[in-house]
């Protein structure tokens, strides 16, 4: 079982099909709703998916949406002691070093992103969904 933490760009992959990498994020998603992964997301990355499913599919749907997700995930802590750590970070973007913090303060074992400048200098291995697949897929051909 691996603890993820999911990015922003991630969730919305998963939210809106024909997005980058949308099936792999979904496969991400669906492992960690009964496959043993426990994924986890940033109330913030919550928030930003709102808004963007918002503009492209209205309110209702937006907020169905974001309800969804919260089923699939934990919402990971993410306060003070984050920004605290985020603000002194070497990550060039305020944003990321909040996501690279609460993965590094919750245990995280992957970030899953698509942002493949972001969480260069973080102890947590950051890989797109689709590297993440191929990893366990692996792990479970060799098992």
């Amino acid at each position: 079982m691996y603890r993820l933490l999911l990015d922003t760009n991630v969730l919305l992959d998963a939210m809106e099909p024909g997005r980058p990498e949308s099936d792999e994020a979904c496969k991400v998603l669906e492992r960690c709703n009964g496959a043993g992964d426990m994924g986890m997301a940033c109330a913030m990355s919550l928030k930003d998916v709102y808004y963007v499913l918002c503009k492209l599919r209205g309110e209702a749907l937006a907020r169905e949406g974001v309800r969804m997700l919260m089923g699939l995930v934990v919402v990971a802590p993410t306060g003070a002691e984050e920004a605290d750590l985020a603000m002194h970070s070497n990550e060039p973007d305020f944003e990321d070093g909040l996501v690279r913090a609460t993965a590094e303060l919750n245990d995280v074992d992957f970030i899953i992103t698509r942002d493949r400048s972001a969480f260069a200098n973080t102890k947590v291995r950051s890989v797109s969904a689709a590297q993440y697949l191929k990893i366990v897929g692996d792990e479970l051909h060799t098992s």
